[in-house]
């Protein structure tokens, strides 16, 4: 085992705009990669995010690339935009994604801890002037083997971020079995009954429609949905890593989810159905079963349903599926005046009378017991 006092000297960082060509070796090499640190993720956000680049970060010991951290640096919030030009945001994680430090699966353990340690001092080294955050979200995997680490660096504020995830051990079969509970068995069997269809695919117009109902979703929300384009592009991943969960009835789509694929996880990343269909025909129900069916199918080990914003009866939803909480951290980190603008953004936000008390399964819903969100 290499001394701890000389593990240092054998690293080198780069910082590019650009993917270093190894990154998708680097990505089989660490067990817990996911989707959202791969080079095509990244760079589909920054080509259809505005004001958006990449930021590349790469450990190399004796020019192979050992570590390395891919990141988005967007300049300004919409709200803020003309009152906070120099705003500036830097995130290894996006949209309820994870991302972090890659590290090599091979290295030492206390190797590990030093690429991970220097890749974070680097990230948090990168100049983003007066009003600048730098943030990260750990998956649960990397939340447990670098957590700990990570709390030890000075500078970073951590919050738990849950997420939701279903294990696909024993195949569909098992998971119907021993995880669907009988009330959404209820549900997926009645909504097929009565006509309606749920099946993956990768046709950019059935996408299309779908982002008619998640853009109303989001304006109910009061958030700014994701680009129809970056959906697209997406979608249209060469790898096959990327596959959309589409419910249909008479030809209308009423429901969707974009996944996410790669390695043994599934990410159900962007999802909403038609709320004037929930209780008679169950298109969340639907879209969650059919995301089951096809992570088994690709013989994924876990379908994360990702998190629920702190609304109870989703993550109630959730775990009739067999979901469990699985923690993740999100790490922030802000220039003195960016943490007073998010202190001042975070009080205007939660001030009377602005929270949102109608679910958006409630909007347009017919009365009688049915389907949580």
């Amino acid at each position: 085992m290499t001394a701890a006092g000389n593990i240092g000297n054998q690293f080198r960082l780069e910082i590019s705009e650009r993917a270093p060509d190894d990154w998708s070796d680097l990505l089989s090499r660490d067990p817990s990669a996911e989707y959202t640190q791969t080079r095509y993720w990244t760079e589909a956000v920054c080509a259809h995010l505005p004001q958006a680049r990449a930021v590349w970060l790469s450990l190399r010991r004796s020019g192979v690339l050992v570590g390395g951290l891919s990141a988005v640096e967007r300049t300004g919030e919409k709200k803020f935009r003309g009152l906070m030009p120099g705003r500036r945001r830097l995130e290894s994680s996006l949209e309820g994604t994870s991302g972090g430090p890659l590290v090599a699966g091979d290295l030492e353990s206390p190797e590990q801890d030093h690429a991970f340690g220097m890749l974070v001092d680097a990230y948090s080294d990168l100049e983003l002037g007066s009003l600048g955050t730098r943030a990260m979200v750990l998956d649960p995997t990397r939340e447990k083997r670098f957590g700990p680490l990570m709390q030890s660096l000075p500078g970073w504020v951590r919050t738990d971020v849950s997420t939701a995830a279903v294990s696909l051990e024993g195949g569909i079969e098992q998971v119907e079995k021993s995880r669907l509970v009988r009330t959404k068995r209820n549900e997926r069997n009645r909504g097929l009954r009565r006509g309606v269809e749920v099946f993956p695919t990768g046709d950019v117009e059935l996408l299309r429609e779908y982002y008619g109902i998640y853009a109303r979703a989001s304006r109910h929300w009061g958030v700014e949905p994701s680009p129809l384009t970056l959906l697209e592009a997406l979608l249209q991943d060469g790898d096959d890593r990327v596959f959309f969960i589409c419910v249909r009835f008479e030809g209308k789509v009423i429901g969707g989810h974009l996944n996410l694929h790669y390695g043994d996880r599934i990410l159900a990343w962007n999802g909403v159905t038609d709320p004037a269909m929930s209780r008679s025909h169950f298109p969340a129900t639907l879209c969650f079963w059919g995301d089951l069916v096809e992570a088994c199918q690709r013989g994924a080990a876990w379908l994360d349903m990702g998190g629920s914003g702190g609304v109870g009866s989703l993550v109630g939803f959730k775990k009739y599926f067999g979901a469990e909480l699985q923690m993740r951290g999100l790490y922030v980190r802000d220039s003195l005046a960016a943490g007073i603008l998010r202190r001042g953004r975070d009080a205007w936000r939660s001030r009377p009378g602005t929270a949102t008390t109608v679910r958006w399964h409630d909007v347009g819903a017919g009365s009688g017991k049915g389907e949580s969100p």
